[in-house]
């Protein structure tokens, strides 16, 4: 179902938002050891997915945080929505993605384009815009070192876990994204520091597997607060 040498996504779509980041606020949603990147920036996304191996058609919406581990500078997630039972326990299980169930509303029409998330009666992420110029040479959204937490509420430590997942460009373009970052008691992204967008592109991208290996324990004391974001 997940076999590392095939596409397991075909033509995914992400819209994507770089955001700044207070450094002294965002640093709390960071567990050691993974350090916050400088300058400190975050990506924020709604995402769509209209073909996979495992037969599931489903929408996402997450954020991206820059981190350096080990003097590798990657991504982390502290935080996920999907409206797809198959995803949610894939992701969670197998890379350490903190995906919990939302609602979503994705809509794209010619070159205007709106993406939203919501849990619990609670609006958590808004993207809407226009889609303008093709990117040449554009950065991977998906396709860079990831440092996820991989984590059970059982006995066992949680662990840092690497992988690089493979991304091919269809196409991306930059977008004239106006983007609203909401909150509640039990997603609080208003909580994690978001500044001013710097720019927003929307990616299509074909995406397959990386193999996600143990690398390092995470004090337990230090993910307490995150093991509580993924949980509540």
């Amino acid at each position: 179902m997940l076999a590392l040498g095939e596409w397991i996504y075909r033509d995914a779509y992400y819209l994507v938002a770089d955001v700044e980041l207070d450094p002294a606020v965002a640093a709390g949603w960071v567990p050691r050891p993974l350090r916050l990147a400088n300058p400190a920036r975050a990506q924020v996304f709604t995402a769509y997915f209209p073909t996979t191996t495992f037969g599931s058609v489903y929408h996402e919406a997450g954020i991206f945080i820059d981190v350096v581990h080990r003097r590798t500078r990657a991504i982390y997630s502290p935080w996920m929505l999907v409206d797809d039972d198959v995803a949610l326990i894939v992701g969670r299980e197998l890379l350490g993605y903190p995906k919990k169930l939302g609602e979503f509303t994705w809509e794209h029409d010619g070159d205007r384009i709106r993406g939203s998330a919501r849990r619990r009666g609670h609006e958590l992420l808004s993207m809407q815009g226009t889609l303008g110029e093709r990117i040449a040479l554009p950065p991977p959204i998906l396709g860079r070192p990831h440092r996820n937490i991989r984590a059970s509420t059982g006995l066992a430590l949680p662990k840092v876990i690497a992988f690089r997942p493979r991304e091919r460009v269809v196409e991306v373009r930059r977008v004239q994204l106006e983007v609203r970052i909401g909150g509640s008691e039990r997603d609080p992204l208003h909580e994690m520091g978001f500044g001013r967008v710097l720019d927003a592109r929307l990616h299509r991208v074909d995406l397959g597997g990386g193999l996600p290996i143990p690398i390092a324990a995470v004090s337990p004391l230090a993910f307490a607060r995150h093991l509580l974001l993924r949980s509540h």
